[in-house]
């Protein structure tokens, strides 16, 4: 059996006459019979599901299935699922998943689950409102993007002054800490540097906290410089979360970056936040020195030139003097 005109796509869409746009997929960490498989499978059920399919092209893709073992990075995928052979453990009620070896109604179910799954996102997701610059978030994470020797000092209109010192990574507060978040989001403030022995802050320095407590909402609140936002990142160590405020989806966001490095978009297809979500997320990883930068693949090393051997009577005339 000629198996190689399996795995082109086909020469036209596969699609439902209720939509005409076929569902893009994507397939890592099978073996060729095990594609060849899938592939006869899905020309047989892809009349029948709800969009049809087409094998996409390059690293964007509606839908993308993998097995543990192979992930690939850069795919940007509107949902992804796992490929499960029979002796490995079940994953989470929540995830697509797909046995193997596959069952014709298996695959079909499959599809439409995950046509049904990125339509539910589409209308759930809410419309990003663009970002605000002007916020008190925003000029803090500028100012703490590079090393600050000074202390800062923020009188906040209607709420209080907050002190940072990123020399003790500590700051304090003279208001409560359930007002941090509406302060942050406030435009009305006076920021000024002052010495860190400033005679001020000695009253303030006995109750301080850890300085991550502020750079996490911070972080949250706002994006990551734009030079940085297409680089790949993983966690160095974990954010103490016993001490920062959290959500589920965290957690499986620093579990995904603990194993491998993403970008946002990356991080938001594996993990359902949104793509400002995750790079809210990495920025707040960022500001607290738990996040470093993915290793970029060393270039190839130069050839190294060849010696000229010179002509024959060259050649001869080495050879005599020794």
């Amino acid at each position: 059996m000629n198996t190689d005109a399996l795995f082109e796509p086909a020469p036209h869409a596969v699609a439902h006459e209720r939509d005409a746009v076929p569902l893009r997929l994507l397939v890592d960490g099978l073996e060729p019979d095990e594609r060849a498989t899938l592939d006869a499978i899905l020309k047989v059920v892809g009349p029948k599901s709800l969009r049809g399919w087409a094998w996409a092209e390059g690293t964007e893709t509606d839908l993308y299935l993998h097995t543990r073992a192979l992930r690939r990075p850069g795919v940007h995928a509107g949902v992804s699922g796992l490929l499960l052979r029979e002796h490995e453990a079940a994953a989470p009620p929540e995830a697509l998943t797909l046995a193997v070896p596959f069952r014709v109604m298996a695959v079909l179910e499959l599809l439409d689950g995950a046509i049904d799954r990125l339509q539910r996102e589409r209308l759930a997701a809410p419309a990003e409102a663009p970002e605000d610059d002007k916020t008190l978030a925003s000029s803090l994470a500028r100012l703490l993007a590079r090393p600050v020797d000074h202390t800062l000092r923020v009188r906040v209109l209607g709420h209080g002054t907050v002190y940072l010192c990123t020399r003790s990574r500590m700051y304090c507060m003279d208001f409560a800490q359930e007002q941090l978040g509406k302060a942050l989001e406030s435009k009305r403030f006076v920021l000024t540097a002052i010495a860190p022995d400033s005679p001020e802050l000695s009253a303030e320095r006995d109750h301080g906290s850890p300085l991550d407590e502020l750079l996490w909402p911070i972080g949250l609140m706002t994006p990551r410089e734009q030079a940085t936002r297409q680089e790949r990142h993983r966690l160095r160590q974990w954010p103490d979360f016993a001490r920062l405020p959290h959500e589920p989806r965290h957690l499986q966001a620093c579990a995904v970056l603990a194993a491998t490095a993403m970008d946002a978009r990356e991080l938001a297809a594996a993990t359902g936040l949104s793509d400002t979500e995750a790079d809210h997320f990495l920025h707040a990883c960022e500001l607290c020195g738990v996040l470093e930068a993915a290793a970029a693949e060393p270039p190839p090393p130069a050839p190294t030139p060849s010696k000229p051997t010179g002509g024959l009577f060259d050649r001869l005339w080495r050879r005599w003097l020794k």
